[in-house]
């Protein structure tokens, strides 16, 4: 996964759990101790780097790893496949799919791409006056 990818499910919220060693990860461009080959090709996180410089993780951008992309997808992930170098990942119906050039980078856009959609319905909703509540409704107004 490329710096611009993981900079984007970062920004689009992606749930992460914990943080493990072994995933890549981008260093903030503002975090000092880093060097520029770090910042433009990312690292692979071993157990130090967990343990002493989570702030740096934190502030950093994270890569998600293939199951957590699928997890995050839920409901809508459907399959996963390759055709000669292209990987496509499918929603549901057809109108949710993602290609890229490895598995997570498909199901990475996939991700950004349900969720912009959860977005846009989400505003749909809110301008047209309608109003969406989680709590239960007990009969009392």
């Amino acid at each position: 996964m490329n710096h611009e990818l993981a900079a984007e499910l970062k920004h689009a919220g992606f749930p992460i759990g914990a943080y493990r060693a072994g995933h890549k990860f981008y260093p903030h461009e503002d975090d000092p101790g880093w060097t520029d080959a770090a910042r433009r090709h990312g690292i692979i996180l071993n157990t130090y780097d967990r343990e002493n410089r989570l702030q740096d993780i934190r502030n950093g951008y994270y890569c998600p790893n293939l199951s957590d992309l699928i997890d995050a997808c839920g409901k809508h992930f459907a399959r996963l496949y390759i055709i000669k170098t292209i990987w496509t990942a499918e929603g549901p119906n057809m109108e949710q799919i993602a290609i890229g050039d490895s598995p997570e980078e498909a199901v990475a856009k996939l991700w950004l791409a349900v969720n912009k959609l959860k977005e846009s319905n989400a505003e749909s909703s809110a301008a047209s006056g309608m109003s969406i509540s989680t709590k239960p409704n007990d009969g009392r107004s």
